[in-house]
């Protein structure tokens, strides 16, 4: 897993550095509760986590712990992370598998 740089985590919550600097066993019992995803508040900039709208790798923004689907009667998509709109089909560093 591509992990962020340090200058690019920092305004995180807590939970949210051990989102993308954990892995394996530790990113597991770290994911975001639907509480604490509510709560966050979109802060860091596309190109500080080198977002981009195509796929890497096969991991795609929809498939992602972070991803923030369309709101009813809308088509754009957001991040819990990330600022602005985004396309379920892009990808960034802090990619999470969701599960």
């Amino acid at each position: 897993m591509n992990t962020m740089k340090r200058r690019n985590v920092i305004g995180l919550g807590g939970a949210a550095v051990a989102m993308v600097a954990g892995a394996g066993v530790a990113e597991a019992a770290a994911r975001p509760t639907a509480a604490q995803l509510k709560d966050m508040v979109p802060s860091l900039s596309k190109a500080s986590v080198g977002y981009r709208d195509i796929p890497w790798d096969g991991r795609v923004c929809g498939a992602c712990v972070w991803f923030k689907p369309p709101d009813a009667g809308s088509t754009v998509s957001h991040c819990h992370l990330v600022a602005g709109p985004i396309s379920a089909g892009g990808w960034c560093q802090a990619w999470m598998k969701r599960g």
